[in-house]
């Protein structure tokens, strides 16, 4: 099921409300920009808690995103001893929505803690939203580029 399809997302007011059975906690983020070629990579870890109410046929994660392309998404469940990791076997980008969908293989564990790690790439643009580029004139007069964001 592609993610434009899904009727986990609700839009409510304008916006799309996530899943709620599937929440984060914490975010890692790594981002390393190329102010010459525009470009950043990203890695993201995320701590998720799956309620005691998630389907249990339920085999995606469905998160905001924006103007990115993703690369691997993966999840391991903690506290379980030898607990491998758990690739995404599609990463389904709605552009309408906002939003991407990992796909895994099997059902994602209830009353669990999980921690999904997602690799992607993005493009630096200039309309200041997201993480952006911009430019500024040094001491000595000389213009430089800078990435920003805001939050």
């Amino acid at each position: 099921m592609s993610s434009e399809d899904s009727p986990k997302e609700e839009i409510s007011d304008g916006r799309v409300v996530l899943p709620s059975t599937i929440i984060p906690s914490r975010y890692d983020v790594k981002i390393t920009p190329d102010l010459e070629a525009f470009t950043f990579t990203g890695e993201m870890v995320v701590q998720l808690t799956t309620s005691a109410d998630l389907d249990k046929e339920c085999c995606e994660i469905v998160m905001h995103a924006k103007e990115l392309c993703f690369v691997s998404a993966s999840y391991v469940v903690v506290g379980v001893d030898g607990g491998a990791s758990v690739d995404a076997e599609q990463m389904n980008d709605n552009k309408k929505a906002t939003t991407v969908t990992f796909i895994f293989p099997s059902p994602i564990p209830p009353s669990s803690t999980l921690t999904l790690t997602i690799h992607y790439l993005g493009f630096l643009n200039n309309q200041m939203a997201g993480f952006y580029r911009s430019s500024y004139t040094d001491i000595n007069g000389i213009k430089k580029t800078m990435a920003s964001t805001q939050f």
